[in-house]
């Protein structure tokens, strides 16, 4: 688990260290970079301690799933104690193998018939068996060209159940031969006899004319994980990995064929619903509850989950000083994993933003042109401060000097700023972090040190 701060016997010396690492409140020793170059000047060093920070869990309107975004998150995570339930539906199309398509030959009867979805190589959570049902949609107006917001469930049909399956995550990682040919990783469903039976039975002149007909017949499927028991989150591409449904049969006269009904890039529709369940979890206390001082902890969710807005009262009024740095110092807390910290991890990076209204949000000043940000100097990276006895505590930096320059010299206004993790894997991710709150108790509360030179 996280280190536990309250009940180590070695607490005392295990915080002087951690204090080192986060700050102290007068004058110390500082780095080359930071000393002026007169010895004429007063260089301070000091931080401040009364932060406030609100945890927020609303629906993030800039995240659409569908048309050119063919990622999604598939399964769910019910036994996260600090986090919650998080679960992830998939829906999609595939297509005709050609136009005015017929099964190969006369008398054909049914091998079987499986569904593949392409996936990148990594999930999230415990590589156990995820309970999948795959259902028939019936969803009107179901298209590849159209985005779906995360937080819309499309329609399927309880009673066309085509598969209800248990699938291991580590399956994708391991291509399989089929008919003697290498298969690339993917998500392997296999569906049942009655559906594959129903697809022997179109024809070029019917279902299989073409592809409008096809998707009026088969609107599309819906894969619908168990948001009760799983414990695995699995990140899938359908357009990667050769998604399809393929129909082995044989012949009067042929066995071994195969019949590939192919998800088409411009023509497929597919869609994730995404969501998340704080009830009974430790976050669920913390979050929306707008507390005037702000909330003892921070929580923090790669989206679309809990985001925190900060804000340093008085920052305006700070003595007229030259901002030598200017450091927002974030660190992990215990969240009482129980060995699961290798499972639940970190995010590897947070933003730092700011509101220029109470929606719109701008860059910080340090963080350079948008088009190649300065994320060297600007920090957000997940950085371990400690590792006692093989536990990690995590810590994330900012350095916001020209920003807090620019508020002292009156050009910008001392504003909220926005504290989330960002993921570079996918558009919805999994990753969290428990940090020290503004309201938190030293040293692990939420700070800005800041080493300047007195004017």
């Amino acid at each position: 688990m996280k280190i536990n701060f309250r009940n180590l016997g070695f607490s005392a010396a295990f915080l002087t260290a951690l204090y080192a690492f986060t700050g102290c409140n007068e004058s110390t020793i500082l780095g080359k970079d930071l000393i002026p170059g007169s010895d004429k000047v007063t260089v301070k060093d000091t931080t401040i301690n009364n932060l406030i920070t609100l945890n927020v869990a609303e629906a993030d309107s800039s995240i659409w799933t569908g048309y050119t975004n063919y990622g999604a998150t598939l399964g769910s995570i019910t036994d996260d104690p600090t986090f919650g339930k998080s679960y992830g539906f998939l829906y999609t199309q595939v297509g005709l193998p050609k136009g005015e398509f017929s099964f190969a030959g006369t008398g054909q009867t049914l091998d079987s018939v499986v569904l593949y979805i392409g996936c990148d190589t990594l999930w999230y959570g415990e590589n156990q068996g995820m309970n999948l049902k795959v259902y028939r949609m019936n969803e009107p107006g179901f298209k590849h060209d159209s985005l779906y917001s995360y937080t819309r469930p499309l329609s399927y049909d309880p009673g066309e159940l085509l598969a209800n399956v248990t699938a291991f995550p580590v399956y994708p990682k391991d291509s399989i031969s089929i008919y003697g040919v290498k298969q690339p990783p993917v998500l392997r469903i296999p569906l049942s006899a009655a559906f594959g039976n129903l697809l022997l039975q179109q024809r070029a002149d019917g279902a299989f004319k073409d592809d409008t007909t096809f998707s009026a017949f088969l609107k599309g499927i819906a894969i619908v994980p168990d948001t009760n028991v799983s414990k695995t989150m699995l990140f899938v591409d359908v357009n990667k990995g050769d998604t399809r449904i393929s129909v082995y049969y044989k012949n009067s006269t042929d066995d071994s064929l195969i019949a590939d009904f192919p998800f088409q890039q411009y023509w497929s529709a597919h869609a994730n619903f995404f969501g998340r369940n704080y009830n009974n979890a430790e976050a669920g206390r913390y979050i929306n509850t707008n507390k005037p001082l702000g909330d003892t902890a921070m929580y923090l969710q790669e989206g679309p989950g809990i985001y925190t807005k900060l804000t340093i009262p008085g920052l305006e009024n700070f003595p007229k000083a030259i901002i030598n740095r200017a450091e927002l110092v974030f660190t992990e807390i215990n969240t009482n994993l129980a060995g699961k910290e290798k499972i639940f991890t970190e995010p590897d990076q947070m933003m730092l933003w700011r509101y220029i209204t109470h929606d719109s949000l701008g860059y910080i000043v340090d963080y350079g042109n948008p088009q190649s940000p300065d994320l060297a100097n600007f920090g957000g990276n997940r950085t371990v401060i400690s590792s006692i006895g093989g536990i990690e505590v995590v810590q994330y930096k900012f350095n916001i000097a020209r920003h807090l320059q620019f508020i002292m010299d009156k050009k910008l206004d001392n504003t909220v700023f926005k504290v989330e993790p960002i993921s570079n894997r996918h558009l919805i991710d999994m990753r969290s972090v428990k940090t020290g709150g503004g309201n938190g108790t030293p040293p692990i509360n939420a700070k800005l040190r800041i080493i300047y030179t007195q004017l």
